[in-house]
């Protein structure tokens, strides 16, 4: 696998008809957005393309007639974003300003919101996953349960603690036939499918102290962002610990408080950390192959990171963002809770 190198950036009602897309929807023309990393002359393997609040600041917006009508033609807007998962050419976005998670179609340019009607209402969804067909599940830490929603239907299944313990997921994956959460109120990692428990408050190999990101490799290993005890471990299927990647500290390659972590096609792995104000990419050996961000407020920083979501494809209309001299191999949608732009889109791969 080839290494990265280590970056300098250390430190309205619209007009429509039935299915009228929406002309006044166009990105915004000022300040280049694109930037490099690592920074020119260095051989760039990551473009930051855009960010974004809301769903027409990067593909044209659909409306129904009935929606203008009803005066609903608004603009899918994101206030508070955490936990992102994306899946089929749509991006889940959980929103802890709104209580909702948004569904935002990048191919039909449709949006919608799940939690906030029905026999479910969101309290304070952290994280999202979608298994392989197409089920969203959610963790909601103020509820206190993981959820699933049908792709077209209600609610099901909440995933409780199984004994009487409180119970805070924060993290939420779904992935070879298993849904799991990460649990910061007793520090361990449920199998919603089985109800077994693992982990506990500890610093020794298999234990956690604030777990606060979940996700799974290509193989079927668990990796769990581990806040307090400055690190990621990875596990087996089985949930016994393989090994671990960083440490605490503040120097460089050494890790502040991770939230959300996901693995790239080819094993990268990519996590947020809001400590730092910068998203780590490790190769699969665990080696440091470079940073993302940075704490400012300009196009491709990060400044409180949170939840991260790698895209192996994209629609046409979002791969037409990558600059001409650089190729990508997949795209990384990266979310934070505060600053001017709450969603980056970047892209992986490398200078033409």
């Amino acid at each position: 696998m080839t290494r990265f190198l280590s970056s300098n950036a250390v430190c309205g009602v619209l007009l429509a008809a039935s299915t009228l897309v929406c002309a006044g929807c166009q990105p915004n023309k000022g300040r280049s957005e694109i930037v490099y990393f690592p920074a020119p002359p260095a051989t760039a393997r990551v473009v930051h393309l855009k960010s974004f609040n809301s769903l027409d600041e990067l593909v044209p917006v659909r409306h129904t007639l009935l929606e203008v009508l009803r005066g609903r033609s608004i603009s899918p807007f994101v206030d508070t974003p955490a936990g992102i998962a994306y899946a089929d050419n749509k991006l889940y976005i959980c929103d802890t300003g709104l209580n909702a998670v948004h569904v935002w179609d990048l191919a039909e340019g449709k949006a919608k919101r799940i939690g906030t009607s029905g026999d479910t209402i969101l309290q304070k969804p952290v994280d999202v996953a979608v298994d392989e067909d197409g089920t969203v599940y959610v963790a909601d830490s103020e509820r206190g349960e993981v959820i699933g929603f049908w792709e077209n239907g209600p609610s099901f299944l909440p995933c409780k603690h199984p004994g009487d313990a409180a119970f805070r997921p924060v993290a939420v994956t779904a992935s070879h036939g298993t849904i799991a959460a990460a649990d910061i109120a007793s520090h361990q990692i449920l199998e919603c499918t089985s109800g077994a428990l693992h982990g506990g408050v500890g610093s020794e190999p298999g234990k956690f102290y604030y777990p606060t990101g979940l996700a799974r490799d290509e193989k079927g290993n668990w990796l769990v962002a581990d806040m307090m005890n400055g690190r990621i471990q990875i596990l087996d299927e089985s949930f016994s610990p393989q090994r671990s990647i960083g440490q605490p500290g503040d120097r460089y390659s050494d890790i502040g408080k991770l939230k959300h972590l996901d693995v790239a096609p080819d094993g990268t792995i990519i996590a947020a950390d809001s400590a730092f104000s910068h998203v780590h990419l490790f190769n699969p050996q665990g080696q440091l192959l470079m940073l993302l961000g940075g704490p400012g407020d300009e196009p491709g920083d990060t400044p409180m990171p949170f939840g991260v979501a790698v895209a192996a494809q994209v629609t046409e209309r979002i791969a037409a963002l990558v600059p001409p001299d650089f190729a990508a191999d997949y795209y990384l949608f990266v979310s934070n809770t505060i600053g001017a732009k709450r969603i980056n889109l970047f892209a992986v791969g490398k200078s033409r």
